[in-house]
């Protein structure tokens, strides 16, 4: 009988092992560096493969070609730090798997304007994330518009 009650007390640890919690360490808690691949528009959240790009192709290929800049970290103890080609930015930021709400809040060393500004305005307005530890999609309070994210080095 006692080990019907132990078993009766793990299944819910063997059936809920992958939660919401670990999408958020997998994603944010890693310390991975992040590098912004692209923004879009989009109609639906869940399901963006009709996003259109409002950046010109000349724009993303500065980006992706500047592996050195355009980068954020976030880090397990609610820290993250980040760069542009011309400012940094370092804050705090928080996450909830249930309702994919996301907070930042930063502090720049720098003005940040041009693509800069864009990478900047676009993380600090977020208010939702989706992701996994390969694409990371910050959107704004609307979800119709998110900034798009790969880890370091993934599109070489």
């Amino acid at each position: 009988m006692k080990n019907w009650i132990y078993l009766l007390a793990a299944l819910p640890l063997i059936f809920c092992g992958c939660n919401q919690e670990d999408d958020i360490n997998e994603i944010f808690a890693s310390g991975q560096t992040w590098h912004w691949s692209n923004s879009y528009n989009t109609s639906n959240w869940e399901n963006n493969n009709e996003a259109s790009d409002p950046l010109s192709g000349e724009q993303v290929r500065h980006i992706n070609q500047n592996q050195n800049a355009f980068n954020i970290v976030f880090e397990q103890d609610g820290s993250v730090i980040g760069n542009g080609e011309n400012f940094s930015f370092t804050g705090t930021w928080s996450a909830d798997g249930k309702d994919h709400s996301f907070f930042i809040k930063l502090t720049t060393q720098g003005t940040p304007s041009g693509l800069d500004k864009i990478f900047y305005d676009e993380i600090s307005t977020a208010k939702f994330y989706r992701g996994n530890s390969t694409l990371l999609k910050l959107f704004n309070a609307d979800r119709n518009h998110f900034i798009q994210f790969y880890p370091l080095g993934f599109a070489d």
